[in-house]
């Protein structure tokens, strides 16, 4: 199932074909660096794909593959988390590291940040960046997210930094 397209990508649902670039993303250390801070096992990932993602998303929410369209290939996944209060969404996305620096993520989060805004009429959505994720940083900011706040990750040593988006600050940036 297709459920969004950008200019250089296409999301839908995960296939049994993409099982073995998600392994491969998954248990990288670079890709896995800023989100757990370890590489997953392959046996870890397969388990994880199989159960988690395999045939999902198939409604609105949740991480959809996300295909490079000039490759016809899956680079990783990307979409909105519900909160469960109904009035925004969190923002994610993996890519796998052949991809990065390309735009992609950039691409990405404002197709989301649009379905959320547009067609799920939210109020705001939200994204979260380990300390040190420059990348990931500069890719909100770049969408118009502000920082709103750090929690530290009890016992792991992590800072996660907390950014928002209100739809109306989204409407003024796109001359709404």
């Amino acid at each position: 199932m297709i459920f969004l397209e950008t200019e250089r990508l296409l999301f839908r649902s995960h296939e049994a074909g993409d099982e073995a670039e998600f392994v491969k993303m998954h248990t990288d250390a670079e890709v896995r660096r800023y989100v757990g801070g370890q590489a997953w096992s392959e046996e870890k990932a397969r388990s994880r794909f199989r159960e988690q993602y395999l045939g999902k998303p198939t409604e609105t929410y949740g991480f959809w593959a996300t295909v490079f369209k000039e490759e016809e290939k899956y680079v990783g996944c990307c979409g909105l988390r519900a909160p469960g209060n109904g009035m925004g969404a969190s923002l994610g996305y993996y890519l796998a590291r052949p991809y990065w620096g390309r735009g992609l993520a950039s691409e990405a989060s404002r197709a989301f940040i649009e379905v959320a805004f547009t067609q799920l009429a939210l109020e705001w959505v939200e994204a979260d960046a380990e300390e040190g994720n420059t990348a990931s940083e500069y890719v909100l900011r770049k969408c118009g997210f502000k920082y709103a706040r750090r929690e530290a990750v009890p016992g792991r040593g992590r800072i996660i930094d907390f950014y928002e988006l209100a739809k109306g600050e989204w409407q003024r940036g796109r001359g709404a």
